[in-house]
This record gives C-alpha cells, structure tokens and sequence, in this order.
C-alpha cells in the first residue's frame, strides 16, 4: 500500500499539514492549490444571490439581536442545535449579516474540509486516494451550494469529516489523545446538527471492536454532548416544526438526495422544476468507481473503503429505517443527509486510486470531476441554478405609495420581507377576509401570462411588467387614491409557475 504523504496520528489538527508543508512535498502543493480552488469557487461569487427563506431565518431572526437572545430563538425557531448559530453570532460582530459576511462563515468551514478529505483518504489508502478525494470534495455542487449558504450544514461536514479522521487515527494508534480527540470532534458536530448521531454509530461500533475500553475516553466527551443537547432536542421536537417532511414521499426525497449529491439543489428549494438528467452522468461515474472497487480492488483496498462506507450508509439508512418505522420522525432530507457525503466519496477516491486499474480510474474520475466542476461553474453564473434574486424584486418594487398585495412564491416571502423593509406581513393561507388594497404585485417564475381580469376587477391597470432575473414583476394599480376589495384565495390561484403561492401585505387590515 502507497503510503500516505501526511504523518499518521498527529497531536492536533493541524500538526499533519504543518509537517507536510515544511517538507515541502507534492501532494500538499496539489492539495493547496485544490483548497485554492475550492476558495475561490466559494467566496468570489458568495454574496452574490439574494437569501433564501432558511438563511432569512438565520439573519434576522435568530441572530438580530444579543447573544442570549440568539440562543434563545434556537429553542423556539429551529429544529437544530445552536453550536453553528453562536459561532455566527460571534462572527457576524466582525462580518456583519449580510449575505457576504454571514455565509463567509459557512464557506470557511466548505473550504477547510478539502484538506480534510485529502488527510482522511490518505490515512486509509495513501496519497493518490487523498488527492482524489480532496480533488472530489473541492468541486463538489452540493458541497460548493451548502459553503455559500448562512446554514449550519458546511460547518456539520467539516466536524463529521474531522470525526471520522480522528475516528481512523484513534483505531489504528489505540492512544488516549486520538480518542479524546475524536469524542471532541464528534460531539462538536452532534452540537451543530442533530443527524451527526447516525454516522457516529459505525465509528463507535469500529473504536469499539478495534479498541474496545480505551474508546471511553471519547465515549464520555460524546455522552457529555448528547445529555447536554436532550433538553433543547426534545423542545425542538415538539414544537413539530420539520414535521413538514413527512408530508413528501420517502422514496421520490430518497432519489431526489442521490441527485443532489452530485449536483447540488437544483429543483424545489430553489423552485424550479426537478431536472433528474441533471444527475445520471455523475451518478453514473460514482456508480463505475464503486464497480471498479468491487471488481478490480484487491482486500486491502476493500478494508479501506469498508470504515468510510459504513459511516456513509449509517447516516443515511439509519434515519431512513426510523422513518419508515416511526413516520412522525421522517426528517430524511438531502440537506439532513449530509454527514454521508464526504465518507462516500472518499469510497469514490480509494477506487479511483486502485494501482490495478490505475488507467480506468483516471479516466472515471477526471469525467466525474470536469463535469461536477463546470456544473460549479454553472451554478454560480446561471439564474435557473440559483436562488431566486429577491434582493432585486425588492428594489424595483420599493416603497408602497398605498396598502399593497404582493404575491408571490411561498418560500419566497420571507425573503421579500427581510428586502423590502416596509414592515410587510404574510396573509395565513386560511384568511378568508376581503382587504382593501391599493395595488397588487405579482412575482412569477419567469415570464407567467397575465393575471385574469375577475382575479382583480375591471379597474385595476397594468402599470409595469419587466424582468428580474429569473423572476418576472407585473404591478397592477387603480387610478388615483382609491381602494378596492380583493380576495386573497382567490389571488393565490393565480399561475406564477412556482408549486405554491402566497400573498405579502403592506401595513393594511381586513375590511
């Protein structure tokens, strides 16, 4: 077996690429300059699209304000635990909570986790995996798509990557500082999301099998976490705000987190329509190393992918067999499914690397790895691959000059909100009142035909349609002052090419 570039066993978590660095050798130049890369595809283009609807949560009302108030809003506005949201708090003091500067904390972690990947591939199968998997890792699309979002989810990959690295060191070394180490890192990702719990269970049962007592160094630190986190989990989980997934069918959000694996979110988050084909190359290519893996890898090989892969499908089948078991704890999401990312990858690595097929494996990993980066490319250039540009509806539409109805995406009000700064409000979908307004906004999806006359009465004229990115603004207004009666239920059938509509009004009451 090629050994490994970087020293084994290190003290602490940067010792490894200090040591690598001042012998100056190839692999940790090839590993800068990918870490480089994947830098610039997460910070050159990072403030650059509007917030979605989670990260309007993040900015203005979880961490608007001290830091006890942040910590407090965890409890009764989100469903994860509030390690990444103290960090933001502490780091947005500097950055500020624009889109720069608070999803600057999430490309950081993105970021980091190259070199991670490259040291976990090369503790199980040398420099050649390492180079692979960091090479994989940098130019991931969900990778890429989660380091430039103001959620907790870059910072999760980065501890889970950090656990299952101390997790190899501390089964091979048997010394009480890896354990403590991988207990540190584990439980700092279980702080940051609850979904961490599912890959620790194959590192456990690994430390235990390899080093049974010794593990209960590390075993304590991560018990210490979890006891401390029961309490806000349990609040969390009645509060029964993510009881929305189970709603969507398991298998069609099984097969939708394949996809966005390799290439990102491109479909509802975003509120496009899916777009499958998107994912069978890239699919494909993961498909043929896992084949390369079975049918040209030798046992040592196979015993290096065996620990990574555990940890992977732990992560995913575990919670997909509690809900099908229990459907009220369904969470399985693509987002919540990304702690197996980056183990599965390094699998993908170890059989690119394979000496017995060294040949084919290029070939399979330099397609994977052209595609996967044009599609980075392509996600940071093109509208329909990114989040829809609120900042600038906002803009054009500015301040009201009389009560206003403004409809829109769902997802997309909250975002409108933070924008527009009008102290507008969100009509329940239930509201059955007449308002009185004195203009009427829709926001499609691309160009959508015009709204049917009886959708708003005869006085009401068009007074503006025109572009906005990939959004399309048509205003309606009546002459003069007046007002008119509208129904918001019947506003919320008009076709704006987005799955579900609402309605935004500004400062107006019920008749």
């Amino acid at each position: 077996m090629e050994a490994a570039s970087l020293p084994r066993g290190g003290t602490g978590p940067l010792q490894s690429i200090a040591e690598a660095a001042r012998s100056r050798s190839r692999a940790f130049w090839i590993v800068a300059g990918l870490t480089l890369g994947a830098a610039l595809l997460r910070f050159v283009t990072l403030g650059d699209q509007s917030y979605h609807h989670d990260e309007v949560v993040t900015a203005s009302r979880v961490l608007d304000g001290s830091f006890g108030h942040a910590m407090d809003a965890v409890g009764y506005s989100e469903s994860t635990p509030p390690l990444y949201y103290a960090l933001a708090w502490v780091w947005t003091q500097a950055t500020g909570t624009g889109e720069w500067g608070l999803r600057s904390l999430s490309a950081l972690a993105g970021v980091l986790t190259v070199p991670v990947a490259y040291l976990v591939a090369a503790e199980l199968r040398g420099r050649r995996a390492g180079l692979w998997a960091a090479a994989l890792v940098a130019f991931n699309p969900m990778l890429l798509w989660y380091s430039q979002e103001a959620r907790a989810y870059a910072l999760l990959v980065l501890f889970a990557a950090l656990s299952l690295l101390w997790c190899i060191r501390a089964g091979r070394s048997g010394r009480r500082r890896d354990f403590l180490w991988w207990g540190l890192w584990s439980g700092l990702a279980l702080a940051t999301h609850y979904f961490a719990i599912f890959p620790l269970v194959a590192e456990l049962v690994y430390l235990l099998r390899r080093r049974g007592r010794a593990t209960l160094g590390g075993v304590g630190i991560v018990a210490a976490f979890s006891l401390a986190l029961l309490p806000l989990a349990y609040e969390q989980m009645s509060s029964g705000r993510a009881e929305w997934i189970g709603g969507l069918s398991l298998g069609h959000r099984l097969w939708e987190s394949a996809g966005t694996f390799v290439t990102g979110e491109t479909a509802a988050i975003i509120g496009e329509a899916e777009r499958p084909g998107l994912a069978i190359f890239p699919l494909a290519m993961c498909a043929a190393a896992f084949a390369l893996l079975l049918w040209r890898g030798g046992r040592e090989e196979r015993r290096a992918a065996a620990l990574p892969f555990a940890v992977g499908a732990c992560a995913i089948v575990i919670p997909v067999a509690v809900a099908i078991v229990s459907p009220s704890k369904d969470y399985v999401l693509a987002r919540n499914l990304i702690p197996a990312l980056v183990p599965l990858l390094v699998v993908v690595a170890i059989a690119l690397s394979l000496p017995e097929a060294r040949r084919l494996g290029a070939i399979v990993g330099t397609a994977l790895l052209v595609y996967s980066l044009g599609f980075c490319l392509a996600a940071s250039t093109a509208p329909s691959l990114q989040r829809p540009d609120w900042s600038a509806v906002a803009a054009d539409l500015g301040e009201p000059t009389g009560p206003r109805a403004i409809v829109s995406w769902t997802l997309g009000e909250a975002p409108l909100r933070y924008y527009l700064s009008t102290e507008a409000f969100q009509a329940r979908a239930s509201e059955g009142n007449p308002w009185f307004v004195h203009e009427v906004d829709f926001i499609s999806d691309g160009e959508a035909p015009p709204p049917p006359p009886e959708l708003l009465g005869p006085r009401f004229r068009e007074r503006g349609a025109y572009g906005a990115g990939r959004l399309f603004v048509r205003r309606y207004s009546l002459p003069g002052p007046s007002l008119a009666r509208i129904d918001l239920r019947k506003l919320r059938r008009a076709n704006l090419e987005f799955r579900t509509t609402g309605v935004l009004l500004d400062g107006i009451g019920p008749s």
